[in-house]
């Protein structure tokens, strides 16, 4: 009778090689239902103008206002969905980065498991903290009067051939009003300004500072003004990079999670260069979760890209980025990824040295490098001469 057993190499690997497929397809079904969001706002807006452009005594059609309801349900409903995809591929990702558990033996004993809240590098993970500046006094809010008369005031100057003043004012409207009042302006300007009004004033509010603009956003949603939300959500998407981490603090705090989450997403298309500065910046706004997962959804960039892309970011990002590659790519994928960083010793490490924290559960990719002639062992640093350089 056999009083040890031994470890079996292949389950591991094939529940990994399960959990992969299964991060791939929620990545696939994630980019399905954010254009399927996107589709039903543009929807939305479309309803919402054909609602608009009825004449002003004409009651627009009950089979209209059922759609433009489904399609704000839709568009709602797909936002949530959105967010708990977006949850469950983090969470499925993350424990894709915790070192595969060893098998029990008859003489092994128990070790320790992993921390919550360790990445696989070491450091210690702090929460971050939303610590928001102090922020000046809020402005006053207007009377149904004031905003009456500043909408007659932008109605009166398109009428006398004046859209460059009444640009003007719409522009200082969307920064200086408080953003319920933004809200109200552009349903004046849509019930009876002129055509286009609502939607400018909408879009300026981008032009005011990244909370502003969130809170605006929210009260647009929550007036029904789908077109005017749509467009200033549009015009988010060209937020610089050192605004991205107070913007997505505002989104948070005026409940536009699923905004957030697709922002981040459609970020993580943008060019290598621009992708890096908006990871640094969200990294030192202390919002690293955000920064990862902005890097994580470059995964499935060509080698070339991601090439560029650690090499154009700063530390620790680098070791965030391969890290996730070396668990989410697979083993042909990252041969050549080792291979393209060959000439750059500190990324080649940080590439290798998830593989080898947990050599078992990477035996495929490390046996695939060593095939290439590529490295599989962390380098001996070299002791320095005595004598220093002659």
């Amino acid at each position: 009778m056999r009083t040890r057993h031994t470890e079996q190499p292949l389950a591991p690997d094939a529940d990994v090689l399960g959990s992969e497929q299964d991060a791939l397809e929620l990545r696939s079904q994630l980019d399905e239902l954010l254009r399927a969001s996107q589709y039903a706002g543009q929807r939305e807006r479309r309803l919402v103008e054909t609602v608009r452009s009825l004449p002003d005594r004409q009651r627009p059609d009950g089979e209209l206002l059922r759609q433009l309801a489904q399609a704000r349900t839709l568009r709602e409903g797909l936002g949530a969905r959105c967010l708990e995809l977006s949850d469950r591929l983090k969470t499925l990702e993350e424990r894709l980065r915790q070192p595969a558990p060893r098998l029990a033996t008859g003489y092994d004993t128990p070790g320790s498991t992993p921390h919550e809240g360790i990445p696989h590098d070491g450091t210690p993970h702090h929460e971050p903290e939303s610590a928001a500046p102090a922020a000046p006094a809020p402005p006053r809010r207007r009377s149904p009067g004031e905003l009456a008369a500043l909408a007659e005031r932008i109605t009166g100057l398109y009428r006398h051939a004046s859209p460059t003043e009444a640009a003007d004012i719409l522009g200082q409207a969307a920064e200086h009003l408080t953003p319920e009042d933004t809200a109200r302006l552009a349903a004046l300007l849509a019930r009876r300004g002129p055509a286009g009004a609502s939607v400018h004033l909408a879009r300026s509010a981008v032009h005011g500072s990244p909370r502003h603009a969130a809170a605006t956003l929210a009260e647009l949603r929550q007036a029904g003004l789908a077109e005017e939300a749509g467009d200033l959500f549009h015009a988010l998407r060209s937020c610089p990079a050192d605004d991205l981490p107070a913007l997505l603090d505002g989104l948070e705090r005026a409940g536009q999670h699923a905004d957030g989450a697709t922002l981040l997403w459609e970020w993580g298309s943008a060019p290598t260069t621009e992708l890096a500065a908006l990871a640094t910046a969200l990294h030192q706004a202390d919002r690293a979760d955000d920064a990862r997962t902005l890097l994580r959804q470059a995964a499935g960039r060509p080698t070339a890209d991601l090439t560029a892309l650690a090499t154009s970011l700063a530390p620790p990002l680098p070791g965030l980025l391969l890290g996730d590659l070396a668990v989410l790519r697979p083993p042909t994928e990252l041969v050549r990824l080792a291979g393209a960083l060959a000439d750059r010793p500190d990324l080649y490490e940080a590439l290798l040295a998830p593989l080898l924290a947990d050599a078992e559960h990477h035996r495929t990719t490390l046996a695939a490098l060593r095939t290439a002639g590529l490295p599989t062992t962390a380098p001996t640093p070299r002791p320095r001469s005595r004598w220093g350089r002659r």
